[in-house]
Formats: C-alpha cells, structure tokens, sequence
C-alpha cells in the first residue's frame, strides 16, 4: 500500500487489516495443508517402496535358501553314494571269483583228459573228477600234481590225487587242487 494519507474510516481500516490477515492465514494454512500433504504422500510412498524392497529380497532370500537346501541334501546324497559305492568296492575287491577260477581249473588238462565232474569245497579248494582214455596220459595227471606241488604252477598252492582207478570207460581219476 502507498504511504500516504488513508482517509477510511477506522472500522473499515479494521476491516481491510482483518480481511488481508484472513487472506495470509488462508495462505498459510494452504502451505501447511500442502507441504503436510506431501510429507503424507513421500512417507507412504517410502514405506511402498521399502515394503516392495523387502518383499523381493525375501523372495530372493528364499530361493537362495531353498537352493542351499537342495544343495545340501544333494551333497548328503552323493556323499551317501560314495560311501556305499566304496563299501560295495570293498565287497567286489575281496570277493572270491569262481568264473575265473573253473576257467583255471578248465584249462589246467590237455584235451586228452575230460574232467566229468568237479566240486566247489571251500573257497579256494575243489574236487575234480574225471576220465582218462588210454593209460598213457594217467602219468599227466600224475605229473600235474607233482608240478602244482612243485610251485611251477603260480594259480595253484598243492593238489592231492585221491584215487586212481580202471573202468569200463578207462581211467578215471579223483583229485583236489587248492587255488592261491
């Protein structure tokens, strides 16, 4: 307003004070309801936004933690495997193969020689049973024996000749051979 000489009367000077106090209370009160207003809006909008933050990282969370459980219970499997694979190899190293042995026991004879029937004793021990065509080839299995006995076999430890007969179908023979 100009400085100079107001000439209203004083209830209107009142009036005009009261009114341009009313306009800056107006005016204040906006500025306050806005900027609460705006307070109100960026708080709730933070906690959103840290909500939504939390939310994705326990999701994530609980994917990286159901993976270490997945990888956890595959570490214990595989463990477990191994463990039972090695006993198994344990098993498999000292376990007596009876496919190779008849396989020595087989080609221990020439073909003049037909073993007609053997038996498993022990482990390492088997009874042999067989025939022989013509006499000749009786001092072979005799000598097979001894031979065993002799160590000039390395697959056999000692071989015993139980009985030696003659019959209607020549030569037969009885004898047990213990394998190394």
């Amino acid at each position: 307003m100009n400085e100079g000489l107001n000439l209203l009367p004083s209830v209107a000077k009142f009036q005009a004070a009261k009114i341009r106090l009313k306009k800056r209370i107006n005016l204040g009160m906006g500025i306050f309801l806005g900027c609460w207003v705006l307070l109100v809006v960026i708080v709730f909008s933070w906690l959103w936004f840290s909500n939504y933050s939390l939310k994705k990282m326990e999701s994530k969370n609980t994917a990286v933690l159901n993976n270490y459980k997945s990888l956890a219970t595959n570490v214990v499997l595989s463990k477990k495997n191994k463990y039972q694979a090695k006993l198994v190899g344990q098993v498999l190293k000292g376990r007596f193969e009876y496919g190779s042995s008849i396989e020595k026991i087989i080609n221990l004879f020439s073909e003049d020689i037909t073993l007609k029937n053997f038996e498993i004793k022990d482990k390492k021990q088997f009874l042999l049973k067989g025939t022989v065509v013509n006499g000749i080839n009786v001092s072979e299995v005799e000598d097979k024996v001894r031979d065993i006995n002799l160590g000039l076999y390395p697959d056999f430890s000692q071989a015993n000749l139980n009985s030696v007969a003659i019959g209607s179908d020549g030569w037969t023979f009885e004898m047990e051979v213990n394998l190394i």
